[in-house]
């Protein structure tokens, strides 16, 4: 039977979840909104099998391969203004559709709660952008064992310990599986999302048509959260001075585990391993970075090789130096995110106050934020807003 005696020990990725078969185990959230696995001890008949599907507890074969690096971004200028960074996930999502397949991403249901979903077409556009919030898995794994057995294509897409849930929740490999981990800070609650959902809905007085996590209104070095309300306002804020994002760049609001990953290692289970790309510049010879956006790429398996061979020419793609690209921009590969010394208290007293009042009091924005803020339209359109960045 699966117990949780340390909250840093789970990472909710319901591999114990799905594979229970008496359905004994539910995903309940904690105080802080997290979700955890709560046993029925009635139903419960000590199998032993949600033990040995977690991925903690349990260590993956990794395979032993020579990995490669690359920077690149989608052909489609379309895909990378609307991705958070080179939009690698799209033209692979599409090669997938076109083999009548299915992926499974992050994406956002009707009230914005971020959940995962199996899709099998009809556009790559909903699992774009990152959604800096833990995702609810429920049973797509449990799904996509079905999709697999019976022979379709599958790609999965999610944070590294949700890969590595899936993998010992299959406990084989299948031929027929891709799977894209992203290099992650951590994870912040539903709960502090649906808080901060609330109350933009309250102040803009309206319901919401759109949410980018890091819109590139500024240009891909300076994301900006991006809401659109259905009464036609349209909010900006980036982490300065947006209550969401800040908490999350300050370390303040992730799933216990995310302090203590079990999983940041350079060689993973997953097919490919992406990561934001800063210093495309630096990693390439002769190349302009003209603020658009490129994603680092990892290749982590011979099946990715291939299968990045096959779908190169829908990409702009450059080889890399693996570890120069991790120095530089990965360091979250091989290192957990530090835990901010409040965080306790931020989560204990979340129900409180307002969000905004919230962040002042443990993460307080300075006056000057709120103004480069406000002026930073501006700034952008006479060019002189990424230099000002570089010495604030």
């Amino acid at each position: 039977m699966i117990k949780i005696e340390k909250k840093e020990d789970c990472c909710g990725c319901t591999a114990c979840y799905n594979s229970c078969p008496r359905k004994a185990i539910s995903m309940k959230p904690d105080q802080e909104g997290f979700l955890y696995p709560l046993v029925n001890v009635e139903k419960c008949i000590d199998c032993g099998l949600c033990d040995s599907v977690c991925p903690v507890k349990n260590k993956m074969e990794i395979e032993q391969f020579d990995r490669s690096a690359y920077a690149l971004r989608a052909n489609s200028s379309q895909v990378v203004s609307t991705s958070t960074s080179g939009g690698f996930v799209s033209p692979l999502a599409e090669w997938v559709f076109e083999h009548d397949g299915v992926v499974c991403g992050a994406t956002y249901d009707d009230e914005f709660r971020v959940i995962h979903k199996i899709s099998g077409g009809g556009g790559t556009k909903e699992f774009r952008g990152s959604k800096y919030v833990q995702s609810d898995l429920n049973d797509c794994f449990a799904k996509i064992k079905i999709y697999l057995e019976q022979g379709s294509l599958v790609c999965f897409i999610g944070t590294t310990c949700q890969v590595y849930g899936l993998m010992t929740y299959l406990k084989k490999k299948y031929r027929n599986l891709l799977t894209i981990d992203l290099v992650c800070h951590g994870t912040p609650s539903p709960k502090l999302w649906e808080k901060y959902l609330s109350e933009q809905k309250s102040k803009y007085h309206s319901e919401i048509e759109n949410v980018v996590f890091r819109n590139k209104t500024y240009g891909y070095h300076s994301g900006t959260m991006r809401i659109q309300f259905k009464n036609g306002t349209v909010y900006y804020g980036s982490a300065r001075v947006d209550p969401m994002l800040k908490s999350f760049f300050t370390e303040i609001s992730s799933r216990p585990s995310c302090y203590n990953c079990r999983f940041k290692t350079l060689e993973r289970c997953s097919d490919f391993t992406i990561y934001d790309c800063w210093h495309v510049s630096d990693l390439v010879d002769n190349l302009t970075d003209d603020d658009k956006g490129f994603t680092n790429l990892i290749v982590q398996s011979s099946k990715g090789a291939k299968l990045l061979r096959e779908i190169a020419d829908r990409y702009e793609i450059y080889p890399t130096d693996l570890m120069t690209a991790i120095k530089l921009d990965g360091v979250m590969i091989q290192h957990s995110a530090k835990s901010h010394p409040k965080r306790g208290e931020y989560y204990m007293d979340l129900d409180k106050e307002s969000l905004k009042m919230h962040v002042q009091r443990f993460i307080p924005i300075r006056k000057q934020d709120y103004l480069i803020e406000r002026s930073k339209g501006i700034l952008y359109r006479m060019g002189i807003y990424k230099i000002l960045k570089k010495i604030i």
